[in-house]
Order: structure tokens, then sequence, then C-alpha cells
């Protein structure tokens, strides 16, 4: 698990999901990735290699995982062994007000019987931060990923005699932030490219591109209120014969609040309405919800109690649709029970609504998961995930476990 430092990050990961279009959706990766427990006295934690200016992370997680449902099929499911190993190493120079950073990240998987699900992902990135003055930041980070979707998602590939699709997206960010004593703006532009490997897939091959815009003003020493706007644009390469043209803009804006640094709350909360506008006609335009949350609540320093959601339009492939709507929240809590013994339970619900069709989606989760400590190089833990589908279309729903046995190293 990986420490979060401070609240922004927290809050900058919320923006990313929740005003700026994603390009891939991972509803089935159901467990959080993070610990949020900051606990001087915890024993895993990585010591960085100190590289001349540079400090490098370097790690590797095996997993042994059983799936009882690796098609995520409503009937005949079949169910295997997967070895995981999720090599990785990050690196980061800072010197004065510029920080650089890098990282690269694998993830190799094996089945032990269905070997067409075997498949080879993982990303590069790098990154800048310039820091002028106290009151101001720009940040700019690229990015290219191999991404193999999940069986589990709402539109994924349900052929059996093929591997899942696996798609290259490149991925760009750039955002200043000035923060004074009572005010506070915030400008941010994000572009995305997805390109899949095979020619079946053309069809989903888009580009995005976004922009938001913040204004704070700060209520206390520890809270901002602030109003934000936000604008995105999808561009599909290709429109099938006989389909409409899907390009869209989606736009709107919040209201909300920012608790930052924060100390036994923080995080953020926003609501407020999008407009989805479809450069096609004969699509229906559609003004709707637009709400996001990324809130952690520490009664104590040895628990954390979190809520993440988002609530917006999505991309859609689906024949027939219009557009697609997700709803997604998470409810955890993590607990340090010793010293070396961490644990972590979660409730999953995500539901998406397909306009034009009339189908309605709703994935209910529950998330467990056991870390222990051997030393500050060494931890082993074993984890659970359920979840079950519900769907209007009864050839979408399933119900899928899958638990695993990890051995985390790092340096």
């Amino acid at each position: 698990m990986r420490n979060r430092s401070s609240a922004q990050v927290a809050i900058a990961i919320a923006v990313v999901g929740s005003a700026l279009p994603a390009t891939v959706a991972h509803a089935q990766d159901l467990r959080s990735s993070e610990t949020f427990l900051d606990v001087p006295s915890a024993l895993f934690v990585p010591t960085p290699l100190r590289l001349g200016t540079a400090t490098a992370t370097i790690g590797v997680d095996t997993r042994l995982e059983y799936d009882s449902n690796i098609y995520a099929q409503a009937s005949d499911e079949k169910d295997d062994f997967k070895l995981l190993v999720n090599p990785y190493v990050a690196l980061v120079r800072s010197g004065g007000t510029l920080q650089l950073s890098a990282r690269a990240v694998g993830n190799f998987r094996r089945y032990f019987q269905y070997d067409r699900e075997n498949a080879e992902a993982g990303e590069v990135a790098a990154g800048a931060t310039w820091t002028p003055s106290a009151a101001d930041k720009v940040t700019a980070e690229a990015s290219w990923s191999r991404v193999v979707e999940d069986r589990g998602e709402p539109e994924a590939r349900v052929a059996t005699l093929i591997g899942p699709r696996k798609l290259n997206v490149l991925n760009g960010d750039l955002s200043y932030t000035r923060q004074g004593a009572r005010f506070g703006v915030m400008v941010r532009g994000t572009a995305s490219r997805s390109r899949y490997l095979s020619d079946l897939d053309d069809d989903r091959e888009l580009d995005n591109y976004g922009v938001l815009g913040r204004v704070l003003v700060r209520a206390t020493p520890l809270i901002n209120g602030f109003v934000e706007g936000f604008v995105s644009k999808r561009d599909y390469r290709i429109t099938p014969v006989g389909s409409p043209d899907r390009d869209s803009s989606t736009y709107g804006g919040r209201v909300g609040v920012a608790v930052d640094p924060g100390g036994t709350v923080r995080g953020e909360a926003a609501v407020g309405l999008y407009r989805f506008d479809p450069k096609d006609s004969s699509i229906e335009a559609r003004t709707r919800l637009s709400a996001q949350v990324s809130m952690t609540y520490s009664p104590q320093t040895r628990t954390a109690i979190t809520l993440d959601g988002f609530i917006g339009n999505v991309a859609t492939y689906r024949i027939g649709v219009q557009s697609r709507e997700d709803m997604r929240f998470r409810l955890g809590v993590q607990q340090e029970i010793r010293h070396n013994l961490r644990g972590e339970v979660g409730l999953v619900y995500r539901r998406s609504q397909f306009f034009g069709a009339g189908d309605v989606q709703k994935i209910y989760g529950v998330t467990g998961e056991l870390e222990y400590s051997l030393n500050r190089r060494i931890a082993i833990a074993a984890d659970v995930r359920y979840a079950k589908r519900a769907s209007s279309n009864p050839f979408d729903e399933f119900e899928r476990i899958r638990a695993g046995l990890v051995l985390r190293l790092h340096y």
C-alpha cells in the first residue's frame, strides 16, 4: 500500500476522476489502492535509494489469485487461478523550485488453465512541478499506458474464444494553481488518446480533451469553498456505418468544499449539473446531476474511514445507446491493528444507465484485505473481493468472487 502525504493529492485525484473525461474505467478493481493511515510507526514503509540528487523507490507485488468467474458470465461460469506480477520503480529529483519525477509500472498475468486471458500491461510516465513562489505552482505530466480490459466492465468483450481487449493510452496533463491568503484559482487541461490493438475494436478509439477552472475562497485556515466549471470534448476516430455521429461535448459546473491540509477530516465534495451535448441531432441532449466526493475521516491515528464517489457522463460504445451515465461510490474502513498488521474492508456500488436503450446495470461489491509486515522490506497479504451485477438484461448479470495471497517487496 502507498501512503498519501497530504489532502492535496486526494483532491487532485478526485478532479481527474470526476470533472474531466476518463479514458478507461476499472469498475471491477474494487480495492482501494492506497492507505490513508498516517501512522508514524508504520513498519512497511519504503526507504528510497539515493542516486545523486534523485531518489528511487523500487518494488514488486506478486499475487496468486482465484477467480470464480473469469469471464463475468451469467451462466456456465469458468473459474481459474492466475499469477500476477507487478514490478514498479519511481524516481524523484528535487532541486530548488523544480521537482522532476518518473515512474514505470508493469502488470504481467498468467492463467493456469485459460491462457487466452494471459496479458501484459503497464505504464511509463514523467512529470514536473515548478513552484516559483509559495503561492504559485505549475504541474505537467505525460504518460503512456498499455491497458487490458477487465471482463467485468459494463461494455467488456463477452466472446470467450478470444482474449480481452487491449489498448494503448496516451495522457497529458497541465495545471496551474495559485493560493493566496484569501482567494485561490486553479486551471487544468487534460488530453488523452486511446488506440486498440485489434482492428475489431476500431470503433472504440477516441480522443478526449478537457479543461477545468476553479475559484476558491478560504473560509477558515483549513476549509476552502469553491466554484468550478468544466468542459470536455469526446472525439471518436471513426463512425460505424449506419450509426449516428458519437462525438460530443460535456460541460457543467459545481460548488463544493475542500478541507486542506486537513486533520481529522480531509478531502473534498462538490455537487452541480452537467450538460451532455451530442454533435448528432438524432441523439438527445441531457442535463443531469454531477457530483464527486473524496473524503477521509480519521477519528484516531490508527483508523481511516474513506468515501469516494462520482456521478457523471462517460463514453459508451454499445450499439443503439445514445449516452451513458455512471454513478460510483466506495465506502472503506482502514485500521492499523498492530504496528505490523493492517486491515481494510469496503463496500462498493456502481450504476450504469444506458440512455436510448433503457438498460440499467448495478454492481454491488464487498472487499476485505489483511496485510502483515514482516519487516520494512517485506509484507504478505490476503484479500477477497465479491461482486454481483444486476441488470435489466439477464444476460448481463453475474456473480464473482476473487481471493488472493500477495507478497509485497520494496526498497
